[in-house]
């Protein structure tokens, strides 16, 4: 990959610029560019990859099939994300499966340049240590708010959370996400989350096209979570 692609991404991404701005020169020489299509599976749950990779352009789920052959969405990759941070170091088998939402393209660095970066860069090293503390402190509050918040709550937050990566448009904020994938994501049928997603329609806080789910009204979206939380 070349210089000015690399810049070019740093420049795009304050996530990306303040993971490598400091990157040595001879490990920004070894990354490459792996690019899928909408619909592939980047990565299977059980894979040794040796690779360590950063999401640059795209949106990717994290999911794990059950028992019950369903599939649950544990959360979403955006531009910026690291991806094999928790298997790299001792080449553990990915515990997730990692599939495209849309196109995606990853930047990726072989294993031993990965360590290398790590020993030599004292920003990254700090960058990566609270990446990885976040990510714990996230999965543990998704577990607390699967148990304290009702369904609509959490739908509710999440289309919120999803505010910064959409698509503005003259009606409103485009989210890329169906009913399915929702589905997915809270573990659900897409019954529940179609009778949802009705109510903040007729209420003319959303409205939906196929695939996406536009967001038309912000500040009552943050409402209708808070007044329901100050019920509860």
């Amino acid at each position: 990959m070349g210089m000015q692609q690399m810049i070019k991404y740093m420049e795009q991404s304050e996530k990306i610029y303040a993971m490598m701005k400091q990157c040595p020169y001879e490990i920004l020489r070894e990354w490459k560019l792996t690019k899928f299509k909408a619909g592939s599976v980047l990565f299977s749950q059980g894979d040794i990859q040796d690779s360590f990779y950063i999401m640059v352009e795209g949106v990717a789920d994290i999911s794990v099939i059950g028992e019950n052959g369903k599939k649950y969405v544990q959360s979403t990759y955006h531009k910026g994300d690291m991806i094999g941070e928790l298997e790299i170091v001792d080449r553990l088998p990915f515990i997730s499966n990692v599939e495209a939402v849309t196109d995606v393209v990853l930047m990726g660095l072989k294993r031993e340049h990965f360590l290398e970066w790590l020993h030599l860069d004292r920003n990254f090293n700090e960058y990566f240590i609270r990446s990885i503390l976040k990510l714990q402190y996230d999965i543990l509050k998704k577990e607390g708010d699967n148990n304290l918040y009702t369904l609509h709550d959490r739908v509710c937050s999440y289309l919120l959370r999803c505010l910064p990566h959409g698509q503005k448009r003259a009606e409103g904020i485009v989210i890329k996400v169906d009913k399915q994938q929702l589905s997915h994501q809270f573990a659900v049928t897409p019954r529940s989350i179609n009778r949802i997603l009705s109510e903040l329609k007729k209420q003319g806080i959303i409205d939906l096209n196929k695939q996406e789910i536009i967001i038309l009204d912000t500040k009552q979206l943050q409402l209708e979570l808070e007044d329901r939380n100050s019920r509860a």
